[in-house]
């Protein structure tokens, strides 16, 4: 990952009166260190939570097909369909159906199916229903692509 560096800063001279430590200006700065320490914590899990995963290569993935992945990230392992709609584009879901939690199974008169629960159908290039009885479309991962590698963020 990149490495992050902080701005510089310019300062100017301050005299010593205005230096002088004050309720006011303890107060201040203690309400400055407070800031500076909670958006720290959240940078840190914007960060974590947009942490890349590498998944397979373009080759392991046919056009107008799909595979599924199992992908350790952080948290343990999570499962990821990599479909390629047409030549050169790349889509990631999560291959649960949202019906009931089956992973879909096949990719079918170019639906994704999932054969093993009620048949539910979905896009394989934005995972939306196409036949229920599933009524939201499959969650999606950010993919990146970088030569020859696919990624997730996840």
């Amino acid at each position: 990952m990149s490495e992050h560096k902080c701005p510089s800063t310019s300062f100017t001279e301050v005299s010593e009166s205005k230096l002088a430590l004050t309720r006011r200006n303890f107060l201040t700065g203690v309400a400055l260190a407070a800031g500076a320490v909670g958006l720290g914590s959240v940078s840190e899990k914007a960060e974590a939570a947009t942490k890349r995963y590498k998944v397979c290569s373009t080759k392991d993935v046919r056009v107008r097909g799909g595979a599924i992945f199992r992908v350790k990230v952080a948290s343990g392992n999570i499962m990821v369909m990599i479909t390629q709609p047409k030549a050169g584009v790349f889509r990631a879901f999560n291959p649960a159906c949202t019906h009931q939690g089956i992973q879909v199974s096949a990719l079918e008169g170019g639906n994704l199916v999932c054969n093993f629960g009620h048949g539910a159908q979905f896009d394989p290039t934005t995972g939306a229903v196409r036949r229920g009885p599933a009524q939201l479309p499959l969650a999606s991962y950010k993919l990146t692509k970088s030569g020859t590698t696919l990624y997730i963020n996840a």
